[in-house]
């Protein structure tokens, strides 16, 4: 017989908690969202786990080793396992929150990840605090307890500190000071996104399709591949350019548009810096050099001179 999660709805509150830990590396102990009343306070005293809280209106405040901080919508908190916290709804404007509960191996260096390092608990929300009530709110509808199910809340709560991190990498505008990933991993990453993406990327989007910041990349770029990435981007769109002009009938303003630029004077201009010649010149000289030869072999001229 499957054993149950342990479900508590009001009016105000609905929480859904597990009796067993679905996973070694990262499990779910507790999630819900709460409408407080005004005053409402918990108080934290050495409870397991890391509790993530994401605050979706109202107000309230923390407080931790004899210093409170004001809270509000737009921000998040989190107490950590062995810390002693209090904090308390606002009396005239209680705040709302939506919150999920974990532990296992990875649960602290997914936290710190997010940006809670020690001595933080607090950090602004720089997403949409819908997305997290989503996923709470998808796992609140699942209470019951198979395998499926215990993988299904395992990839939402990792969905869910995923959300944190990039909420994190959002507020930094900087890159980690611990890349997670080598040089060359980012380089490449960035060097297919171009090649793919050559018509419409620029160079910002590329960073942010990433996840690193655009100094960042432009270094280890230049340094891995020996040309900026923009220089790189340039590089891609007049080889294709020119493959266009060789092989096609295109005209040249479809050519420049096909590569990503809506001016044809300013595609003409960029091609002519770049190769020396005018699209229209360049296609015709490379029309000429490919056409065959129509005089005559030397022989049959020589034959016919004899004649």
């Amino acid at each position: 017989m499957e054993k149950q999660a342990v479900l508590c709805e009001t009016s105000k509150y609905r929480s859904l908690e597990f009796p067993q830990k679905q996973s070694d590396d990262l499990f779910l102990i507790l999630c819900g969202v709460e409408q407080c009343r005004p005053g409402y306070a918990f108080h934290s005293d050495r409870r397991p786990g890391y509790h993530l809280h994401v605050i979706l209106s109202g107000k309230g405040e923390l407080r931790m080793e004899g210093r409170t901080t004001p809270l509000h919508f737009g921000q998040m908190f989190v107490t950590k396992p062995e810390e002693d916290i209090w904090y308390q709804a606002d009396q005239q404007d209680p705040w709302s929150y939506c919150w999920m509960s974990y532990g296992g191996n990875n649960a602290e260096r997914h936290t710190e990840s997010a940006g809670f390092v020690p001595g933080v608990n607090c950090l602004p929300c720089n997403l949409e605090q819908d997305r997290f009530y989503d996923l709470v709110k998808r796992v609140l509808d699942q209470p019951n307890l198979n395998r499926a199910s215990d993988l299904m809340r395992v990839g939402l709560l990792v969905e869910f500190l995923a959300l944190a991190i990039e909420s994190h990498y959002r507020s930094d505008r900087v890159h980690p000071k611990e890349p997670e990933y080598s040089a060359d991993v980012y380089v490449e990453y960035a060097a297919t996104y171009i090649r793919e993406n050559f018509a419409s990327a620029k160079i910002s989007d590329v960073a942010a399709y990433i996840g690193i910041h655009r100094s960042y990349l432009t270094n280890i770029f230049k340094e891995k591949m020996g040309v900026s990435p923009q220089e790189y981007l340039m590089q891609c769109r007049m080889k294709q350019a020119s493959a266009l002009l060789e092989e096609t009938c295109l005209s040249v303003q479809e050519v420049g548009q096909r590569i990503g630029y809506d001016n044809s004077l300013t595609f003409s201009k960029v091609f002519k810096i770049y190769y020396g010649d005018s699209p229209k010149y360049y296609r015709q000289k490379r029309q000429k050099a490919a056409a065959p030869d129509e005089r005559p072999p030397e022989d049959d001229r020589n034959k016919r001179d004899q004649t």
